[in-house]
């Protein structure tokens, strides 16, 4: 038994519960490759959800992976995976793109209470908008549009049931059949809205104040989830000045910037790396000082015991 196959048999052991599934980045390739590929991905996202024992509570999908927040049993979940792959392959085979490799796999994440759950919605929504694709939001293949967005009621469309076979099946990329009240839309396809309990998120977050500022602020929650699901995550110049403003304020919050030794900006060196993966490059520009200083200080044993 290999990796792969004791960890699919480690999360079916797993009861029902909260998870977070997250597929594989495919670096040689994406799994979906233009808007029609995306729209059929928003089909069997629907399709999912009628064919297992699961809720779905957010979800976002992305070039080379996707990510759902979802309510299954661990068995549940390695078939989901199953048959998400299956279908990326009857897509990817039929467009004339090449298979994903049999690696392709997926990690599962344990959703234990409500302060993760909020993280882990944010961290979906975040995705796109850390790619530089949108405004958080603004992602047209998932559900975060519908969170605390007035827009999100007009977009509508027409109940499969009102609609043609032949055009479902073209709209869908599928030949399965929908429920005869869930919307479709031309551009979009299956509708998030029909199949997506936001509800319950919504009643997490006090305002949408407090879910947009959560969202684009919220550093160390996304590295800690990005290091959980094994995803690189990646900052903006603007935003790691903020990382490395607030940190320095803890850490010296009687000194300036412009005042600190050499010393104490090693050791806010030290402690953005192993908080918020920042790379030797991003803290040489915003600490002042030598990127190859800041690389002999991280391999430092000197300042081991800080770490």
């Amino acid at each position: 038994m290999d990796a792969k196959q004791k960890r699919h048999q480690l999360y079916r052991s797993w009861k029902k519960g909260c998870y977070h599934l997250c597929t594989d980045g495919w670096k040689e390739g994406r799994i979906f490759n233009d808007r029609e590929e995306f729209r059929d991905g928003m089909a069997m996202m629907g399709l999912a959800s009628l064919k297992y024992d699961l809720s779905i509570y957010a979800f976002e999908l992305m070039p080379n992976h996707l990510h759902i927040l979802l309510s299954a049993s661990g068995s549940t979940c390695v078939d989901l995976f199953g048959f998400i792959k299956w279908k990326l392959n009857m897509e990817l085979h039929y467009d004339g793109y090449p298979p994903l490799p049999e690696s392709y796999d997926f990690r599962l994440i344990p959703v234990e209470s409500a302060e993760a759950f909020r993280k882990n919605v944010l961290y979906l929504a975040r995705n796109p908008y850390e790619k530089g694709y949108c405004l958080p939001g603004g992602h047209l293949w998932g559900s975060s549009y519908l969170l605390f967005n007035q827009f999100s009621e007009a977009v509508r469309g027409i109940p499969s049931g009102q609609m043609p076979s032949r055009e479902v099946n073209r709209l869908t990329g599928s030949m399965e059949s929908f429920p005869p009240e869930w919307e479709i839309h031309p551009e979009l396809g299956i509708l998030p809205r029909n199949f997506v309990h936001t509800e319950k998120i919504r009643e997490l977050f006090s305002s949408p104040k407090d879910y947009l500022s959560r969202l684009v602020k919220d550093y160390e929650s996304f590295v800690s989830l990005s290091d959980s699901l094994g995803e690189e995550i990646s900052f903006s110049s603007e935003e790691v000045r903020d990382i490395v403003s607030r940190m320095l304020r803890i850490l010296f919050p009687e000194k300036s910037p412009a005042n600190l030794s050499s010393q104490e900006k090693c050791r806010a060196a030290v402690e953005l790396s192993d908080r918020y993966r920042l790379s030797a490059r991003d803290l040489s520009l915003c600490l002042r000082i030598p990127e190859q200083i800041i690389l002999q200080t991280l391999r430092s044993k000197d300042y081991g015991k800080d770490r």
